[in-house]
């Protein structure tokens, strides 16, 4: 993209923003953010993030508006989680979708959300059966290193296969079945992505050089994308080394 073309991109997502069409905004300033970011355009990044920051915000809230269903779990190793059902019987709302000692199902259900521009968000996560019998659910943050395969381990021998950051939960920790997004489920959610970004974003906050902080903190929105912290402080380093 040529200097004049990334400018029409960022006010073709700020009318998106504005004219409530809160997808397309962030399809436009998230394109517009990876141009930038590649030419280290640190003034345009530092006005643009705010922006992108609230249509995220928008996005995550439409979703919460929606169904909430964070239980649709694979029950054993022949139970299989069909992605393109469940965007039939869901296609708003907020998810945590798990396969057996797989997180494809849930991959393959943001694929579908993006490719409908859905107000869908989704858990990445996979069942797990442990020693003792029981299954744990992992929430993956994200899904750059391969999983462990689906023999029993201890809660312990657990984390130590999965990717790092993993959160580990037990079923029952999960609310069961499917309920009207609300105050109190939004409330809910927001603890689980709140629990899967903070080492990221705690990672950035202790980087003391300005690029390497950026790309943890854009990395902490790869793990959840409507962290306002993160795109907030991406804005106050772009504007520091804008200067």
């Amino acid at each position: 993209m040529m200097a004049i073309d990334l400018q029409s991109q960022c006010e073709l997502g700020q009318q998106h923003l504005m004219a409530m069409r809160y997808l397309e905004a962030e399809m436009a300033l998230s394109a517009a953010e990876s141009v930038a970011w590649s030419q280290r355009d640190f003034d345009t990044l530092a006005r643009l993030y705010m922006p992108l920051q609230e249509a995220r915000r928008q996005r995550r809230q439409r979703c919460g508006e929606g169904i909430v269903r964070l239980d649709l779990l694979a029950e054993n190793p022949r139970d299989f989680v069909d992605p393109r059902h469940v965007i039939e019987n869901y296609s708003q709302g907020q998810l945590l979708v798990a396969g057996w000692a797989t997180a494809e199902p849930a991959r393959q259900v943001r694929v579908i959300q993006v490719e409908l521009s859905l107000y869908l968000d989704t858990f990445l996560a996979a069942v797990y059966p442990l020693k003792d019998g029981s299954h744990a659910v992992a929430v993956i943050p994200l899904l750059d290193q391969p999983l462990p395969d689906a023999q029993p381990r201890s809660d312990k021998e657990l984390a130590q296969a999965l990717p790092p950051h993993s959160l580990i939960l037990r079923p029952d920790e999960l609310p069961s079945g499917a309920q009207k997004g609300s105050f109190q489920t939004y409330g809910q959610v927001m603890t689980l992505w709140e629990r899967l970004h903070a080492p990221f974003l705690a990672a950035a906050d202790a980087q003391s050089d300005p690029i390497r902080k950026m790309d943890l903190y854009r990395r902490t929105i790869q793990v959840d994308y409507a962290c306002e912290l993160a795109h907030q402080k991406l804005s106050d380093v772009a504007k520091n080394l804008s200067r």
